[in-house]
């Protein structure tokens, strides 16, 4: 095996930036449909399944990226265990994320836009969205991630806000969660339309 380092371009800071941001992003972007199609407990079962998945997965690459110190990640991973075939198919697979993730979070972002701006055509906050976070990113990853930590930081402090400003209100006297035929969704479908919904709160599934 080649002595191989990693250089350190990333801070515990904008680590945080990236992890926390991701889950903000989930709550906008995977919750609300998740329990609109599985029901308050119905979605509760799916988000104790996710998270059982995503434990494993987090000890799983923690133990990977301290074995195998190598940038390629999933590549590198799969070479070493499966040979080059499985580096081929881990390649394939990412790429396919790579090439079709920021499509989606570009008209997600021109969809929330329109909403907000009726008058914006989302066609038009896609086309616009898209090149300036593709050049934060060919820019540098320390820049992406540093942007990502401000826009972070803006997003905790308006949900603070969201909180103290709703806090008088008992949303949850208002609207308990076993309340209604909708809190639990009958049969397997709910379950399987809620899952890929979390896919949406993570850049790897």
């Amino acid at each position: 095996m080649r002595n191989e380092q990693l250089k350190p371009t990333l801070g515990t800071w904008q680590l945080w930036g990236i992890a926390v941001g991701l889950v903000i992003s989930g709550e906008y972007f995977g919750w609300s449909y998740g329990w609109g199609t599985a029901g308050t407990l119905g979605f509760l079962v799916t988000t104790l399944l996710v998270a059982v998945m995503y434990t494993c997965f987090i000890f799983s690459f923690t133990e990977l990226t301290t074995a195998i110190p190598n940038a390629g990640e999933p590549f590198a991973y799969s070479l070493r265990a499966f040979g080059t075939y499985g580096e081929m198919l881990a390649g394939l697979a990412t790429l396919i994320e790579f090439v079709f993730t920021p499509p989606a979070i570009a008209m997600a972002i021109g969809a929330y836009l329109n909403v907000q701006y009726p008058t914006l055509d989302p066609r038009i906050a896609v086309i616009g969205a898209y090149p300036v976070f593709m050049s934060l990113n060919i820019v540098g990853v320390a820049i992406a991630a540093t942007f990502e930590l401000i826009v972070t930081l803006l997003a905790v402090i308006e949900l603070l806000v969201f909180m103290g400003v709703m806090a008088p209100v008992s949303v949850w006297r208002a609207s308990p969660p076993t309340a209604g035929p909708a809190a639990m969704r009958s049969g397997r479908r709910p379950f399987q339309e809620s899952l890929p919904q979390f896919r949406l709160r993570s850049g790897s599934f």
